[in-house]
């Protein structure tokens, strides 16, 4: 897949998209989890919308013995490009030792953030690591880390919208759009 130009505000992945999506993600996360407890950790701060409906979905799907927590992590210091190793800047607060844990993320790009979040939690002793993310730009990958669930597979584009931003702009938006091509903070 190469680039595709969307226009910046351009709808890529709608709300009904996502919500559908998420239903059946969550059917899925429920049936491989029945019968157990699951410690669910969003990366923040743009899995924010996104663990609270895959979540509820998971609830809704009858596994409801669900643990949350987040881990706070930096990519994109300066704008629209991953300049560094991924930095944690605030880990969950529930210890995953012994523990079944999916790790939720809004985008799979370079695959940096996943892999460095899942060898912390699996230094810290947890049982099992499943790995899901939104949005998957396999154009953009970096590291070889695949997750276990994705919603939707594009081309490399700028996104913004359901918990995704441009300099803190853009995460209240219900759809997924084309963020803006030239940022500069």
């Amino acid at each position: 897949m190469s680039a595709t130009k969307y226009q910046p505000g351009e709808i890529i992945i709608s709300e009904t998209e996502i919500k559908k999506r998420l239903v059946e993600l969550a059917f899925q996360i429920s049936k491989k989890y029945k019968g157990e407890k699951l410690l669910v950790v969003g990366i923040l701060k743009g899995a924010f919308k996104l663990i609270a409906d895959l979540t509820s979905e998971v609830h809704k799907q009858g596994l409801t013995d669900l643990e949350i927590s987040f881990i706070t992590l930096k990519s994109y210091p300066d704008g629209t490009k991953a300049k560094y190793e991924p930095k944690i800047i605030q880990d969950m607060d529930i210890n995953p030792e012994g523990r079944h844990v999916l790790l939720v993320d809004d985008v799979l790009d370079t695959g940096r953030s996943l892999q460095v979040i899942h060898k912390l939690i699996q230094s810290k002793g947890a049982k099992s690591i499943s790995s899901l993310a939104l949005v998957d730009k396999p154009d953009k990958r970096q590291v070889d880390y695949k997750t276990d669930y994705v919603g939707f597979t594009i081309p490399e584009v700028w996104l913004q919208g359901y918990g995704m931003d441009t300099g803190e702009v853009g995460r209240a938006d219900p759809n997924i759009i084309a963020g803006p091509y030239e940022y500069k903070v």
